[in-house]
């Protein structure tokens, strides 16, 4: 134990042998040679020990006593020095403790004192707690019973240096009787605004608490008096002398003061903390509106990874409510792919290698939806400025993504479509020659056997004619007069053929909208855009399954279509093996296929995209891995115009 002591006589303040400088709170050069001078005008036994029980001052009377200077016991155990008997140290121990505890703020206590001439002296003690900025001793007064009719004066003189130590005291202290001031010293005259302690003594207690704490005072005063028991630290209301009202903590206690019962109170001034905890809790409400409030999620997390605060975005973005988010690291619902880098990112930042960063990285809902986000990452330091915590705001750019892809997806089939329909154009042109030579050459062999090879010449000539109209028709260079056709008419009259063409192995079903109106378009190009996808989906069913092929109407606005006019949505969903997304990258991509050599040209389904397109629509396509595949065709309505003729 490191124990404060005092050299007497020399005017400066010493140390234990361990060395410790006294404590701030009590500075060498005042607060222990004041309480010293204090306790040596004493003519009464008096000793100062520390919350540890170990002695820190004494004086001159004890050192004559005892017969031992205070430099040798200084340090050393209070109950020790005193030399006390088991019976009496025990009893004085429980008092002491009791002090320490704030059990009680006086303790009274019978002990004996060995004094030099070995004779024992039995000692009536009184012992008080004292807190001097958070340094805390205790200061034991006793008087010898065998002094008989001193002892009184003694006492009072006792008193009357103890009032001096009070006096001392930074805190306020007042001590009333029956509700009147009897004492107060110079830090609760400062703290009411008073001129001097008379001006304290002209009122009761209860006028300097103001009228919405009185209650709780009164009440607090009455039990502590029936009880007899001191009570602990509360925050009240008080007022100054000029009426102005502050915030104080109280402790109070009953003592014995000139003889009679007492309230001792112990009074702290906590208007700047109050008036700071309330600034402190706006600033906080303000910050914690702006995180529960913020449309983009916000997440703060530990050095470990757990999550420490959600937002409501958060948790509404992946689908966990606050409690279950507290229980996950950020790596449980962040994709595989983007751990890895994403931890890299966050213990580089914990590291200190970076003051913050920003990622596009993927996300796992809770239901398993894969989300795209971008995440602002920044640090959270302590007061040295060393990273603890890592707040991230998160922008949900799924959508963002997934337009970005469709618009490569668009200009890539776009390029192609220029590509291709360039090409097929000028090869078009050059069929056109080579198919009438060879009609002009199967004309003039007639009769000549080697007319077959002529007629070989010209049926390979139509089938290059019809794979370049192919490739025409998906880069939209074939021009097409468009007309109103009735959809649902045209896939009634092909249901017969469509159904020869799918076999019995495959289940074929039909549902129609019979509100559809005529859509403007060519009725070939319409036809071949339903056969084209129904084989699409026979030959994704190998082993057989089910095909359904329905109409419905969109209204305007519907599926993010601009405009005011009706769309008509044609959607083919087959039950075969599906596709994954490598594949549905490049599906519409022409000369891309997924069957074997031979068996397929890659233009199908080029070619429905290209006249989807055409006609000034969009097609789509979901699929699940073992599931099968739907296609999506969304084709405006024609407009409200004269009726004619509508095509079937």
């Amino acid at each position: 134990m490191q124990t404060p002591l005092l050299r007497r006589g020399t005017g400066r303040s010493s140390t234990s042998e361990a060395g410790a400088p006294v404590p701030s709170a009590v500075p060498a050069e005042q607060g222990a040679n004041v309480v010293q001078r204090v306790i040596d005008a004493v003519d009464a036994l008096v000793v100062v020990a520390l919350p540890e029980g170990n002695l820190w001052l004494w004086n001159q009377r004890c050192d004559e006593t005892s017969g031992l200077p205070l430099a040798e016991v200084a340090g050393r155990s209070v109950w020790s020095v005193m030399r006390l008997r088991p019976n009496f140290a025990a009893v004085a121990q429980k008092s002491f403790d009791r002090l320490i505890s704030g059990t009680e703020r006086s303790v009274e206590f019978q002990a004996q004192w060995l004094r030099k001439d070995g004779r024992k002296a039995r000692v009536s003690w009184t012992a008080r707690l004292v807190d001097i900025n958070g340094f805390r001793f205790v200061v034991a007064t006793g008087v010898e019973a065998t002094r008989g009719r001193q002892a009184a004066r003694e006492m009072a003189e006792t008193e009357s240096r103890f009032e001096t130590l009070l006096e001392v005291l930074p805190d306020p202290i007042v001590i009333h009787q029956d509700g009147h001031p009897v004492f107060v010293n110079r830090a609760a005259i400062d703290l009411y605004g008073a001129q001097s302690a008379e001006e304290m003594y002209t009122l009761p207690i209860i006028e300097r608490v103001a009228p919405e704490s009185r209650p709780f005072v009164a009440a607090r005063v009455s039990q502590m008096l029936s009880r007899g028991d001191p009570e602990p630290m509360a925050e009240e209301r008080h007022l100054k002398l000029d009426g102005t009202p502050f915030d104080v903590e109280v402790v109070a206690a009953p003592v014995t003061y000139d003889g009679r019962p007492a309230v001792e109170l112990v009074v702290r001034d906590i208007t700047g903390r109050k008036a700071a905890d309330r600034a402190l809790r706006a600033s906080e409400a303000r910050v914690r509106a702006v995180f529960d409030q913020s449309s983009l999620g916000m997440v703060v997390i530990g050095r470990d990874g757990l999550t420490i605060e959600s937002n409501t975005a958060m948790e509404r973005l992946l689908g966990y409510d606050k409690d279950e988010l507290a229980r996950l690291r950020v790596s449980d619902f962040t994709h595989p792919a983007d751990r890895e880098p994403s931890q890299g990112l966050l213990r580089d930042l914990f590291e200190g290698k970076n003051d913050g960063f920003q990622v596009e990285k993927r996300y796992i809902a809770k239901d398993g939806r894969e989300i795209w986000a971008r995440l602002h990452a920044a640090p959270i330091r302590d007061g040295t400025g060393t990273p603890t915590l890592a707040v991230g705001t998160i922008e949900d750019i799924s959508e963002r993504r997934t337009l970005q892809d469709q618009l490569r997806q668009a200009s890539k089939m776009e390029a192609l479509g220029r590509l291709a329909g360039g090409v097929a154009h000028d090869f078009n042109n050059l069929l056109t020659v080579v198919n009438g030579y060879a009609d002009l050459l199967v004309i003039a062999l007639e009769g000549d056997e080697r007319v077959a090879d002529a007629i070989e010449i010209r049926r390979a000539g139509s089938r290059a004619t019809e794979l370049t109209a192919q490739l025409l028709a998906f880069g939209r260079r074939g021009k097409r007069a468009l007309e109103p056709v009735d959809l649902n008419g045209r896939i009634d009259d092909m249901v017969p053929m469509l159904r020869r063409l799918l076999g019995e192995e495959i289940e074929f079903g039909v549902t129609l909208d019979q509100s559809l109106g005529a859509l403007e378009a060519d009725p070939s190009q319409l036809d071949q855009l339903v056969m084209n996808l129904v084989v699409n989906g026979r030959d994704a069913m190998s082993g057989g399954g089910s095909l359904t092929l329905k109409t419905c109407v969109l209204e305007s606005g519907a599926a993010g279509r601009e405009g005011d006019r009706q769309w008509a949505r044609m959607e083919i969903a087959d039950t075969g093996f599906g596709m994954p997304p490598e594949v549905l990258e490049h599906i519409f991509e022409p000369f891309f296929t997924t069957k074997g050599q031979g068996k397929g040209t890659g233009l199908g389904l080029a070619t429905v995209y290209g006249i989807v397109h055409q006609m000034g629509g969009h097609i789509r396509v979901e699929s699940v891995i073992g599931e099968g595949s739907t296609f999506i065709v969304e084709l405006p309505v024609c407009e409200a115009r004269t009726p004619g003729p509508t095509a079937r």
